[in-house]
This record gives C-alpha cells, sequence and structure tokens, in this order.
C-alpha cells in the first residue's frame, strides 16, 4: 500500500494507528486492464484504491464515450451517485491497465470516519480538492484554449499522457483527437 499511503499523507497527516485500521477493512483485488470496475446504471458501494495502475472516469451519451476524471497510483475512485446516495452511477470506471486496487465498502469507511478523526479530515479535504479540480476544469473548458487545456492536463497529470490513449486525453480536454495532435505537433 506504498502508493496509497503515500498520497494519502500527502493529502492529510493520518496516524500509523488509522491507517493500520483502514488497512484491515480493505480487501485486494486484481483488475485487468479495460475492465469496468464502476458500471454506469448499476450501484457500487465499494470505494477503489488505486495502488498501482491507471483508470478513466466515462461518461456514455448516445453511443459516444466521454473521460472525465483520470486515477492513478494513489488515487481513490468510485461512483458518485451509488456511493453517497444509493443509487446507480451515472459514470464507468475502466482500468487502462492491469491494477492492484484496495477496496472497501463505503459502510466500513463510514465506520473509520467516526472512529479516526484523521481519516475523517483526509476524506474532507481529499473530496475538497477534488471539487476545486473539478470547478477549474470546468472554467479551463470555457477560457482555455485547446493548447493552453493540453498544458494544463500535462501540469495535473505529469507524465499521462504517455500512459493512455490520445483519444482518451482529446474527449477529457474536449477537442477532437486532430486538434490534439496538432497541438501536440507545436510543441
Amino acid at each position: 500500500m506504498e502508493n496509497i499511503i503515500r498520497k494519502i499523507r500527502q493529502i492529510y497527516p493520518v496516524s500509523d494507528e488509522a491507517l493500520q485500521a483502514l488497512q484491515a477493512n480493505m480487501e485486494l483485488r486484481y483488475y485487468p486492464k479495460d475492465t469496468y470496475i464502476v458500471q454506469a446504471g448499476v450501484t457500487d458501494r465499494l470505494v477503489y484504491f488505486i495502488e498501482e495502475g491507471i483508470a478513466r472516469s466515462i461518461f456514455h451519451h448516445n453511443g459516444e464515450d466521454t473521460t472525465t476524471w483520470f486515477s492513478q497510483e494513489g488515487d481513490v475512485t468510485f461512483g458518485m451517485d451509488s456511493l453517497y446516495y444509493q443509487q446507480p452511477s451515472i459514470e464507468s470506471v475502466e482500468t487502462l491497465s492491469a491494477c492492484k486496487i484496495y477496496v472497501i465498502h463505503i459502510d466500513k469507511l463510514n465506520a473509520l470516519y467516526e472512529t479516526y478523526i484523521d481519516i475523517a479530515n483526509w476524506g474532507r479535504i481529499l473530496h475538497q480538492n477534488v471539487n476545486k479540480e473539478l470547478s477549474h476544469m470546468f472554467v479551463e473548458r470555457l477560457q482555455l484554449s485547446p493548447k493552453e487545456r493540453y498544458e494544463q492536463f500535462n501540469r495535473r497529470y505529469p507524465g499521462l499522457i504517455n500512459r493512455v490513449k490520445l483519444k482518451y486525453v482529446a474527449a477529457f480536454l474536449g477537442i477532437s483527437i486532430y486538434t490534439l495532435s496538432r497541438v501536440r505537433a507545436k510543441k
């Protein structure tokens, strides 16, 4: 759990005791590349902590898939509607590589929030950070040129451009694959 612990502690200084309790409530799973770990239309009450690998969140609409988020080593991913509102997820989460993932049921995580204030604070700050990122990405899509969006992507996700398909990056940036190719050629 080295990547997960490092990322957790980057967000908030969670104690060894709390991390041990967290790990004791998790189950290790391995997922092959191209596996939907969360499926749109299905209620999934698990939280996925990625130790190794990459995943993307996807919104399916009118036969098109739009990448809405990337998760990599140390990150947490889940279907928000399922997790918090016990409703079918509106997004899917797909592995883009073979993944080593620790999972925990939301009920167990909520119990840990009640027992360990540092885990609760980590969760709160994690969600604040994600909300901030989502807000910034929304504004960037409205205000930045494709070149500026691509540059921001590389700052937000260093090195990820070499680990995922360009069509996923283009969809994430809200531009065509052809525009992305032109932007990259000018670098």
